[in-house]
């Protein structure tokens, strides 16, 4: 197939034997042989096989078993990640037009179902950790609930991509003494519970998007939304195929299920492990390398889950990013100014860590005093009109250096992590223009706006 010319970047992209880590959390390894030649279960919905959005077995019990794993009452797989399952999420639990209080951190699809559904977002900050996204400040959150009485639900983000996890509990009871459920994305933690860490429901929450091919061997676009049942599982199934395809993949739904049961079998000691390591890597980082890593010391963190800091090296995280990936076949998961981000799963090697720290010992990588610079404080965002106005009204493209003044037309996003700096309906400001210079664009960097003056 010398025309398959994706399929051919593929293969050459495989054969680099690259130690790989990013998702999906299968690595490229055949974790679960039975999708190993997948072409006789690729199925459709006929006697037998059941209809993903009515319930039917044997989904069900898929889902049920999931469920029981997850410390939840309903389980619902999806074939579209967990951006379906959180559009899903909120699609249920907010009505059109309605309020969503979020994490100012949350993925970029959490504006697609803002768009959709024309709801009006309340941001709350999180505290700023050294250059990344830290823990929300419970306070600031009853006070978002407390100026916004008609607001339907609560969303945020656990772990993020950097690997810190909000206090869940403390953010549930909260949400709950207002009458209002709290959704979360948990799209990076489908392992935490192999690592003895409860799941979001567990902890209460409501309702948690994961994706279960980011840190699971399951393949690409699955996921699950888990429920505490506060919101019937129906609902959940009513409004799921509003964000997804009418013909899911049986071979991603089956790919879930079987990572589920690996996860109950060899994969918990695999994750046990996969945990271990990660907590000896922060270690050796430190004391052998330029480099350092976010630590527990700092916030509650993904125990398999590595930051590594570049703040005091002669590289930023871009540039040793692309070091690892030209000079050592090590691909990382995301990199920004500051720090790089590996994902470790349980389908990771002893030689993919060594890879690792053998290239991080390179003696081109030096520490070096730098004066120290205080991030940029995250701007406020001023709201011009709605995110579904902006989405769909007239817009213009212009560059960044000239974006002062305009109204952001769609969101404005670095991916990854794929969290939107302005959103849609907000006024770019100078002060804005500043902190995207500060790490992610450049003044000739394209920015969709609104087209004409407000």
């Amino acid at each position: 197939m010398s025309d398959a010319r994706l399929y051919e970047q593929l293969r050459k992209q495989a054969a680099r034997k690259a130690a790989r880590f990013h998702m999906p959390g299968h690595k490229g390894r055949p974790v679960l042989p039975e999708l190993n030649f997948p072409f006789p279960i690729d199925y459709t919905e006929i006697e037998g096989t059941g209809n993903l959005y009515e319930g039917d077995e044997p989904i069900l019990s898929a889902e049920r078993d999931a469920a029981r794993y997850y410390g939840a009452r309903d389980c619902l797989f999806l074939t579209g990640g967990s951006t379906q399952a959180l559009m899903t999420a909120i699609g249920a639990a907010v009505p059109e037009g309605g309020t969503l209080i979020l994490d100012r951190n949350c993925h970029k699809s959490v504006t697609h179902a803002m768009a959709l559904l024309d709801l009006t977002p309340v941001f709350v900050v999180p505290e700023p950790l050294d250059g990344m996204p830290g823990l929300l400040d419970a306070q600031d959150v009853e006070h978002a609930l407390r100026q916004n009485p008609q607001a339907s639900a609560v969303l945020v983000t656990s772990p993020n991509y950097y690997g810190i996890l909000q206090n869940i509990p403390q953010l549930a009871e909260i949400c709950h003494t207002h009458g209002v459920p709290l959704l979360v994305d948990a799209a990076h933690g489908a392992h935490c519970k192999a690592v003895g860490l409860p799941s979001p429901i567990e902890q209460g929450a409501d309702l948690a998007a994961v994706s279960t091919h980011k840190t699971l061997p399951a393949w690409g676009q699955s996921a699950i939304l888990l429920s505490s049942g506060r919101i019937p599982f129906d609902t959940l199934l009513e409004t799921a195929p509003l964000f997804g395809t009418s013909s899911p993949s049986y071979l991603l739904l089956a790919s879930i299920d079987l990572a589920r049961a690996w996860l109950e079998g060899d994969g918990a000691q695999a994750y046990a492990q996969c945990a271990a390591r990660v907590q000896a890597l922060r270690r050796e980082i430190a004391q052998v390398t330029a480099f350092d890593t976010l630590t527990e010391e700092k916030a509650p963190l993904d125990p398999c889950r590595l930051t590594i800091r570049c703040t005091n090296t002669n590289v930023t995280g871009q540039e040793l990013s692309a070091i690892l990936h030209a000079d050592f076949a090590i691909d990382a998961e995301m990199a920004d100014a500051n720090y790089l981000v590996c994902i470790c799963t349980g389908a990771d090697t002893e030689r993919d860590y060594a890879r690792l720290m053998g290239a991080l010992r390179d003696k081109r990588f030096c520490a070096v005093s730098k004066p120290h610079r205080q991030p940029l404080p995250f701007p406020e965002p001023e709201r011009v009109c709605s995110v579904r106005k902006a989405w769909f009204g007239a817009k213009t493209t212009v560059p960044l250096g000239h974006s002062a003044g305009k109204i952001c037309a769609r969101p404005i996003t670095p991916y990854p992590p794929g969290v939107p700096l302005v959103y849609p309906g907000e006024r770019i400001r100078q002060v804005h223009i500043e902190f995207l210079r500060d790490g992610w664009y450049t003044d000739t960097a394209s920015i969709c706006v609104m087209d004409g003056d407000f």
